[in-house]
C-alpha cells in the first residue's frame, strides 16, 4: 500500500496539523510505503486559465514546474492524505494553487444535469485517479469545526462530485503547541492512531469513529483560556 502525504502547511514539519497526520499514518501497517511532499518547498505556479491541458488534447499542463512530479506521485499512490491548517476559512495559498493545477486530471465540464453535484462536476480523466482514496486532515484555531469548515467542505464536494473522501477536522489546533493539556492531547492522538488503523484496513471510517475524533478536545472555556495565553501579548492586552 502506497500512501502520499501532501503537507500543505507553510510551517512544514512544525505544522500543528501534521501532529494529527503523523498519528493517523502511525496506525497503518509497518510495510506501508509512505512518502511526504512538503508543498511549500515545491515549485508550484498558479494556473493561468489557458486550458491548454484540455484544448491541446494532451491532458498536460503547459507550465513547466514541480506540479508534473506531484501529479506522478498522485498517480502512483493508493491513498492520498492532504494535511493543512484552515486559513481564513479556506486552504493555504500554495494548496489552492496546486488544486487549480489539478485541472489536467479532469475532463471538461459538459453536463446539463439538474443534479446539484453532477451539474457542476468535472469527472476524472482516468479511472486510476478516480478510484484512489483521499483523506483530508485539517486543524484550526476555533473551538469547534462547525461551522468554520462548511464552505471549504462544500467546495471539495463540488470538485469531487460529492463527499467522496474522508475528512478529519480538528479544532483547537493550539493544543499542539501549548505546554498543556498533555493528557487530553495524548488521548486524542491515540484515538487518531486507532482511526488510522481502521482506515488502513477498511479504507473508510465508521460513523462511530468519525464522530469520536470530531469532538472538541477541550471545553469552550478551557480552550478560551489556552487561546488567550497563546495569541495575546505577554501583558495580556490585545
Amino acid at each position: 500500500m502506497r500512501v502520499l502525504v501532501i503537507n500543505a502547511s507553510p510551517k512544514g514539519e512544525r505544522s500543528n496539523t501534521m501532529n494529527i497526520t503523523r498519528a493517523f499514518v502511525g496506525g497503518f501497517p509497518a510495510d506501508t510505503e509512505l512518502e511526504t511532499v512538503e508543498l511549500y518547498r515545491c515549485d508550484v505556479n498558479p494556473c493561468t486559465g489557458c486550458y491548454y491541458c484540455w484544448k491541446s488534447g494532451t491532458g498536460v499542463c503547459k507550465i513547466k514546474d514541480g506540479v508534473k512530479d506531484i501529479h506522478e506521485k498522485i498517480y502512483s499512490a493508493d491513498i492520498i492524505i492532504v494535511s493543512f491548517p484552515l486559513y481564513f476559512f479556506g486552504v493555504p495559498s500554495q494548496l489552492k494553487a496546486l488544486t487549480d493545477r489539478c485541472l489536467p486530471l479532469m475532463v471538461p465540464y459538459m453536463s446539463q444535469s439538474s443534479d446539484p453535484y453532477s451539474a457542476s462536476f468535472h469527472d476524472f480523466k482516468d479511472e486510476i485517479v478516480r478510484d484512489k482514496k483521499l483523506v483530508v486532515i485539517s486543524s484550526c484555531g476555533y473551538v469547534e469545526a462547525e461551522p468554520v469548515y462548511s464552505a471549504l467542505l462544500s467546495q471539495i464536494d463540488l470538485i469531487l462530485g460529492g463527499r467522496k473522501y474522508t475528512p478529519i477536522l480538528c479544532p483547537q489546533g493550539e493544543i499542539f503547541v501549548a505546554d498543556h493539556p498533555i493528557r487530553q492531547r495524548e488521548s486524542y492522538l491515540a484515538d487518531i492512531k486507532k482511526a488510522g488503523a481502521e482506515f488502513a484496513q477498511n479504507l473508510s471510517l465508521s460513523d462511530e469513529t468519525a464522530k469520536k475524533i470530531s469532538k472538541p478536545i477541550l471545553t469552550s472555556k478551557g480552550f478560551g483560556l489556552l487561546a488567550s495565553r497563546h495569541f495575546l501579548p505577554k501583558d495580556g492586552k490585545a
